[in-house]
């Protein structure tokens, strides 16, 4: 069999083995510092997303006393005062019922039935409901429905039913007498599920004051 390679001058295989040899080097080189560019890489991405983070951080700390103002303003203005004042159900209960029944005798309505849902847990709050049905003329509901949905603590009127009492056909009221109507009413209200928590501190000075008391009065004795 004949061999097609020819051999080559000395000078040009001095310079083809020159270049395989820098092939060969700058093939271990791209492999020998590959992992390190890809290191490199992976903590510049890692520097930069901190580096977001921290700028983020930044801008919400500088919004730090605008936000405390926000919320000193928020507890001024006592959120407490718009739900019910009793966490007992049952307390609740009768609390909403008074509620209801001072917007609908102070408006000119009668009630003729009040009754205590049962209540809704909601979290943190707890939905106390009531079913009423009262006669009221129209004015008159219009003011006990505006009553019940401006006073606090809020009540909402999930439900309105209004039936005529004089429902026949022809029926006209004599004049300057406004007709009854007949009203069923789901109202409902909303109380905190527990009863707010009492400052450890405080209540530590309240047991130490107590015990000291007692202590005087044995003394006394």
């Amino acid at each position: 069999m004949l061999s097609l390679a020819l051999p080559l001058p000395p000078k040009q295989s001095r310079v083809l083995a020159l270049a395989l040899l820098a092939v060969a080097l700058l093939l271990g080189l791209t492999l020998l510092l590959a992992p390190f560019v890809l290191l490199h890489r992976h903590y510049d991405a890692a520097i930069s997303a901190l580096e977001d983070r921290i700028e983020v951080y930044r801008r919400v700390a500088a919004q730090s006393p605008q936000l405390k103002r926000a919320l000193d303003a928020l507890r001024a203005k006592d959120g407490r005062r718009f739900f019910l004042h009793n966490t007992a159900p049952n307390l609740a209960g009768a609390e909403l019922q008074d509620l209801v029944r001072a917007a609908i005798e102070n408006n000119g309505g009668r009630i003729t039935t009040l009754q205590t849902q049962q209540p809704r847990e909601e979290g943190r709050y707890r939905q106390v409901g009531i079913n009423v049905q009262l006669f009221a003329t129209t004015p008159n509901l219009q003011k006990i429905l505006y009553s019940l949905e401006t006073d606090t603590p809020y009540t909402l009127v999930e439900n309105v039913t209004i039936r005529p009492l004089n429902a026949f056909r022809g029926f006209k009221p004599p004049p300057g007498n406004e007709p009854e109507l007949s009203v069923l009413l789901d109202v409902s209200g909303f109380a905190y599920a527990d009863a707010p928590k009492v400052d450890a501190g405080k209540s530590g000075d309240t047991a130490k004051g107590s015990e000291a008391a007692k202590a005087g009065e044995e003394a006394k004795k």
